[in-house]
């Protein structure tokens, strides 16, 4: 298990951006999400739907993240 820092005041500094636009794009990130873990429950309840939402969907959040 890889251990994550937890607390770093000097978050924003290093990623070189404002407080408004990282919780605005973290808030996204989150929403989305949510929303692919309710995906995953349907489908695991009713495997004919939803069957490449949520894979698909995680691959594109980290492609995303990774170009931060």
């Amino acid at each position: 298990i890889k251990l994550i820092m937890l607390i770093d005041f000097y978050h924003l500094k290093k990623a070189k951006v404002g407080y408004t636009i990282h919780g605005i794009r973290v808030i996204k990130i989150a929403l989305r999400l949510i929303f692919l873990g309710l995906a995953g429950i349907i489908h695991a309840l009713l495997p004919f739907i939803f069957f490449e939402t949520v894979s698909t969907g995680v691959k594109k959040i980290n492609q995303e993240i990774s170009q931060f």
